[in-house]
């Protein structure tokens, strides 16, 4: 008996399509990792767990949000966006792929387009009774709609479509970002959306304060060399510090997190660059920026846990102003990337142990 499966014989084990087994991979719901040549493996014992305790219950919400645009608004949405949120994007016009989506486990956040059409108007209000997304928030938009946004329970908000999606997508950021159930106390330093949520993820995690572990130190290195920078590290942002899990070039542990370059990473929820801090309206003042630390470019990737909550980053930093190129910005991208799925790995094999 084979200990270690495709994606395909995971898929027959579990009595489910490849495509959903793949969708499992992707979202962290079933363990796996890629072998050199790029091909996801799935240890049988995953497998098993998986059998053993349904998804569902096993694993809580995902830092994903599922956009149902309407016709012809997909590309919009993917342009603008959910800025701010902290949330990995999944945008369709097919109901049939939304459908596929939320068979896995249930996002933090659902947009539905022309929610007042009658089929979009059926499919939401049977997620209003579906007792998996009890802990998803639920926005419907409707050209209907009033310029208030219109509470409709826990979670639930019906807000005016624009035709305009930028505008569309602003509006919903504003009504969350206000009312969200994620909001945490203000500061001097954005935070996102989920930030309550993450920050669980980090301590769930168990890696602030965790023993040195060589994988993630040759990453860093990794990435100091790829991007020709003096200074990297991996993050670890908690609520009030951010913690170096590994690093070179700097001696210190942890600073405060207003220091944080990577809160602007955290926002921005993707590879975020800033070419020279002292220009930086949010970071001219910072201590960071006098003697004898002198920092002057800073670019981070996020890091994050099985189910898509950034933890931290990948992060390089440099004594003088500088670009990346488009191989320097993926090369940053692909070893962050690596960090999760290191993650990931610690993880399974906790879990196996």
């Amino acid at each position: 008996m084979k200990d270690v499966l495709t994606t395909a014989e995971a898929a027959q084990m579990l009595g489910i399509s490849t495509r959903t087994a793949q969708l499992w991979v992707e979202t962290g719901q079933l363990s796996s990792w890629k072998t050199p040549g790029g091909h996801r493996r799935i240890p049988r014992q995953a497998v098993l767990n998986v059998k053993d305790r349904p998804v569902q219950q096993h694993f809580g919400v995902r830092a994903h949000a599922i956009i149902f645009a309407a016709e012809g608004r997909g590309a919009g949405w993917r342009h603008a966006g959910l800025r701010g949120l902290g949330l990995l994007l999944h945008i369709s016009e097919d109901v049939q792929t939304v459908r596929e989506w939320l068979a896995l486990t249930p996002p933090m956040l659902i947009v539905i387009e022309g929610a007042d059409v009658a089929e979009r108007k059926r499919l939401v209000a049977a997620l209003y009774n579906d007792v998996r997304l009890s802990q998803t928030t639920i926005v419907s938009l409707t050209a209907t709609q009033s310029d208030q946004p219109v509470l409709l329970g826990p979670q639930r908000v019906q807000i005016g479509m624009s035709p305009d999606v930028s505008a569309t997508s602003a509006a919903v950021v504003e009504h969350l970002m206000q009312t969200g159930r994620d909001e945490v106390e203000p500061s001097t330093f954005p935070k996102p959306w989920n930030e309550r949520a993450r920050l669980a993820a980090v301590r769930q995690s168990g890696l602030v304060g965790s023993a040195p572990d060589p994988g993630f130190d040759r990453l860093v290195r990794l990435a100091a060399y790829a991007l020709r920078a003096p200074i990297a590290m991996f993050t670890l942002i908690t609520e009030d510090e951010q913690w170096f899990k590994s690093r070179t070039g700097f001696e210190g542990a942890t600073t405060p997190r207003d220091w944080a370059f990577c809160n602007e990473t955290l926002i921005a929820n993707e590879l975020t660059v800033i070419e020279d801090l002292s220009k930086s309206a949010s970071f001219s003042q910072s201590p960071t920026i006098a003697q004898p630390y002198g920092f002057r470019f800073y670019a981070g990737a996020p890091v994050r846990d099985p189910l898509g909550f950034a933890l931290g980053s990948t992060c390089v930093i440099d004594v003088v102003p500088r670009t990346l190129s488009e191989n320097e910005r993926e090369a940053l991208t692909t070893i962050a990337d690596a960090a999760s799925n290191l993650i990931r790995l610690r993880a399974l094999e906790q879990e196996i142990a």
